[in-house]
């Protein structure tokens, strides 16, 4: 049992409190090392943020640079500086030399250089201007098992993120720049699967700007596509696909997928990040759709991220859960790879493979062949 140490305030009060002992904060210091690294994430990545959007990063990426070089390189200078880069080199972005000057730590250089680099930044600003926003609310959305993050962004009750963001365009294209990043980083293990398949016609559920069926199209020369998603965002794909000069390969169609079946005559059926949205009902049902929509032998393919099967990780997978239950809709998280296998069996699915990607984010393939038709439930 601790003793108690005796302190007499300045109002002459006497309070006590508890005697730690030297062996006892030595035993304790480790994990309140560990809780104060979360304690300040959010002031951690704040730093990733600004070290991206000023260009600080960036400015060091060929060479080591002193406080006068960062601040014409930057605009910023004192004790702005001081205090951007006292908070980068304790997060481990950069490190200063004997002569004083900064440069990018040694590990991050070949990523700061890296094609993928623009794509990180895009995903650094979803994470502070949409993600932030709402998951604030995330202990709020646990308590009252529903979306409560989605109150920060205007709009009517019921409507879902992707609705709100109609009425927001640079928020909405912030979520389109990160949709489309997100996806190329993760996206050649899906698009060797497609190339693959080699399908003649592809059915994109969800497609969002078109960054699957245009890059599966621009492989596969004989391919037609077909994206169905809201009616609200359906000019983002549209627009894109024909500035690429693919209107007469990719049709787009304006649906609900949750009320309406799905169009008929393709042989792949593509879900990209968007069973995470949903609830693991709404799932089984959207896989019987895909069924129902497919030719005995055709296949669905199913492309996010990638929760573990033992549900420990990866730790991106598992944090982006966070977002999918505090804003978009009400349901989603990031699944483990046997839940979908699970509802595809359910479904009339088999001939399960997974692709794992070899990226730093959790992406993951799975694709399946249809070997029995189902039924409409109820």
């Amino acid at each position: 049992m601790r003793g108690l140490l005796r302190r007499r305030g300045l109002d002459g009060a006497v309070t006590s409190e508890p005697l730690i002992s030297e062996a006892e904060r030595r035993a304790e210091r480790p994990g309140f090392d560990i809780l104060g690294r979360l304690l300040f994430s959010a002031a951690a990545f704040q730093t990733l943020r600004a070290a991206c959007e000023t260009g600080l990063l960036d400015a060091m990426s060929e060479t080591a640079l002193d406080r006068a070089e960062l601040t014409i390189r930057i605009g910023i200078r004192g004790r702005w500086l001081d205090t951007l880069l006292t908070a980068s080199s304790a997060a481990g972005l950069v490190v200063r030399d004997e002569m004083g000057r900064y440069a990018i730590a040694e590990v991050l250089r070949p990523a700061v250089r890296s094609a993928e680099w623009e794509l990180f930044k895009a995903t650094v600003a979803f994470e502070h201007y949409i993600t932030y926003r709402g998951i604030e609310l995330f202990t709020e959305s646990l308590v009252n098992e529903t979306n409560a993050g989605i109150i920060r962004f205007p709009g009517q009750a019921g409507d879902s993120l992707y609705v709100r963001l109609t009425g927001d365009p640079q928020l909405r294209e912030v979520f389109y720049t990160y949709m489309r990043a997100w996806s190329r980083i993760g996206g050649p293990i899906l698009w060797a699967a497609l190339a693959e398949l080699s399908p003649l016609r592809l059915l994109d559920i969800g497609g969002g700007d078109g960054v699957h069926a245009i890059a599966a199209v621009s492989q596969i020369p004989a391919l037609r596509a077909t994206i169905v998603d809201l009616a609200e965002a359906v000019d983002v794909s549209r627009l894109r696909i024909a500035a690429q000069g693919l209107t007469e390969r990719i049709t787009v169609v304006g649906a609900n997928i949750l009320t309406d079946e799905f169009p008929r005559g393709h042989d792949v059926v593509l879900f990209a990040h968007q069973l995470v949205i949903w609830t693991e009902a709404q799932n089984g049902m959207l896989l019987r759709k895909a069924n129902r929509a497919l030719p005995m032998g055709g296949h669905v393919v199913i492309f996010s991220s990638m929760t573990d099967d033992s549900e420990d990780g990866p730790f991106i997978a598992a944090m982006a859960s966070i977002y999918h239950t505090a804003i978009p809709v009400e349901g989603g998280r990031i699944y483990p790879w046997i839940y979908y296998e699970t509802w595809l069996a359910e479904a009339g699915f088999s001939n399960f493979c997974r692709i794992h990607s070899d990226s730093w984010t959790p992406h993951g393939v799975i694709v399946a062949t249809k070997v029995a038709a189902v039924e409409p439930c109820g």
